[in-house]
């Protein structure tokens, strides 16, 4: 199977790529912020749980935006 992107296409899915990225790496920061506050052990297990869920999707987005821009590289080239 073969997919191709246009310029814009590429760009945008870049644009959005990163922009979902920040978000994860904002609430992974938010929930750690939530969860050192917090006075009950369970309310921080559960925050330090949706961090950790955070920090997966970012590390997950990251690796696809790292795949997307070893595709354009390689389109560039052909």
């Amino acid at each position: 199977m073969k997919i191709e992107f246009t310029d814009e296409q590429l760009a945008l899915l870049k644009e959005v790529l990163e922009e979902y990225g920040s978000m994860c790496y904002d609430e992974m920061f938010e929930y750690k912020h939530i969860a050192v506050d917090a006075e009950e052990k369970f309310v921080r297990d559960e925050y330090n749980a949706l961090a950790d869920a955070e920090e997966e999707r970012f590390n997950r987005v990251k690796a696809l935006s790292d795949y997307i821009v070893k595709y354009e590289d390689l389109m560039r080239n052909v």
